[in-house]
């Protein structure tokens, strides 16, 4: 589900978590700043991310945590980010500036 207006993080964990008892994931694109919540796999989330109009390479993803309460960078999207990136070809984002932007895209949608 992409989200359409600042959402609190209690909201989601109460009406939107369907999927695991522990985490939320999510993507989001970079450029357009959109955000996509809440499904099985990062994948699903692209793909509704690429049906808004995003180009995937604006897209990155991760996991929030609920205890405690943190934002893991880690997911399929961020394999071909950190090759464009110079910085490897995991999962995991490593790069901290990148981190920090992806973040505050994050909070804007995320309270």
């Amino acid at each position: 589900m992409i989200i359409r207006k600042p959402t609190d993080l209690d909201e989601i964990w109460k009406e939107h978590n369907h999927y695991y008892d522990d985490m939320v994931k999510f993507c989001l694109d970079r450029k357009r700043k959109v955000v996509a919540i809440d499904a099985d796999m990062h994948i699903d989330l692209e793909y509704e991310l690429y049906d808004d109009g995003s180009d995937d390479k604006d897209i990155f993803g991760g996991n929030i945590m609920k205890e405690p309460i943190e934002v893991v960078w880690e997911s399929h999207p961020n394999i071909s980010r950190n090759k464009e990136l110079g910085i490897g070809r995991g999962r995991e984002l490593t790069d901290q500036a990148t981190i920090d932007e992806l973040f505050d895209v994050l909070k804007t949608w995320i309270k």
